[in-house]
This record gives structure tokens, C-alpha cells and sequence, in this order.
């Protein structure tokens, strides 16, 4: 059940969202153990691959939103947050991680790995796999909370 606390950091992915610098995709997400915010992050590219240089090589080669996820310069917010917490030492065992976005199937293999016990989520996502929940096969429980009041409702968000 969505709480108010649940409703608290929503709001605040939802401020952090329009930070995220890829060109095709706005998405945040933050991670929080003991009611206190671990990290936070956006979908962002490599530092090595700058999208804005570059251009998005999705786009170049009219790849659609929710399919050959290994074609990206990009970085999902909860893998910048996972990568982030293993540099840094943070354990993320029993967290909850906060989405703008359903986790994409990459995502979600990372986050019931991770430790993580809980995903709640603001909209859904395009791909879809047959027979593949791997956060309700690792006991990750998934609620989809609502778009707070900062989400912008008219903008397209594609990944």
C-alpha cells in the first residue's frame, strides 16, 4: 500500500526527473533504507558518450522504445544508483527503490540482485516479456504508486 511517505519521495523523483539529460527519455529514481534517501539519480549517458555530441544512436538507427536495450549510450537511473552504491560501499539490502518508470527487464534483473525488497513505480513500461517477472520470482515487491502533483502530464516519455 502506497503511504504518504511512499507519496514524499514520488514528488521528489518527480522534481529530479527533468534533470535527466538523455535525449530520448526522462527518468529518475532514488533509493531509500531506514527512511533515509541513499542516492539519487537520472537516466544519464557515459561519460565517455555524450549524447549531445554525439546524438542518440537509438534515434539514428530508429530503434523502438522498449527493444534492444544493449544499443544505448545511456545509463538507467537504477543502474547509475546500484553502481553508484557498490562504489561507494552502501549496502542496498531491504531498500526501496523509488521509479518514474516501471524498471525495464535489465533493470529489474540488477535490482533483485541488489538487495533491494521493494520498487515502487509511477507508470509502466513498454517491454514486455511473457513469463519474465523477475522481481515478483525474487520476492521484490512491486506497487505502482500515483503520478504525484509535480509530474508533468504532457510530455511524451519514451525510452
Amino acid at each position: 500500500m502506497i503511504s504518504k511517505k511512499d507519496l514524499k519521495f514520488l514528488e521528489i523523483i518527480d522534481k529530479l526527473e527533468p534533470q535527466a539529460l538523455c535525449l530520448r527519455a526522462h527518468i529518475a529514481a532514488l533509493v531509500v533504507k531506514n527512511n533515509k534517501i541513499l542516492l539519487k539519480h537520472t537516466n544519464d549517458w557515459h561519460c565517455q558518450y555524450p549524447c549531445t555530441e554525439l546524438g542518440c544512436i537509438r534515434n539514428k538507427m530508429n530503434i523502438k522504445s522498449g527493444e534492444r536495450r544493449e544499443i544505448c549510450y545511456g545509463i538507467c537511473a537504477e543502474q547509475w544508483i546500484i553502481a553508484k552504491a557498490a562504489l561507494k560501499g552502501i549496502s542496498l539490502k531491504g531498500a526501496t527503490l523509488y521509479c518514474t518508470k516501471h524498471p525495464c527487464r535489465i533493470c529489474s534483473s540488477l535490482i533483485a540482485e541488489s538487495g533491494i525488497k521493494r520498487v515502487v513505480y509511477q507508470e509502466g513500461y513498454p517491454e514486455v516479456l511473457e513469463h519474465f517477472n523477475i522481481l515478483h520470482d525474487s520476492d521484490v515487491k512491486i506497487e505502482q504508486g500515483p503520478n504525484t502533483k509535480f509530474k508533468k502530464l504532457g510530455g511524451a516519455h519514451t525510452i
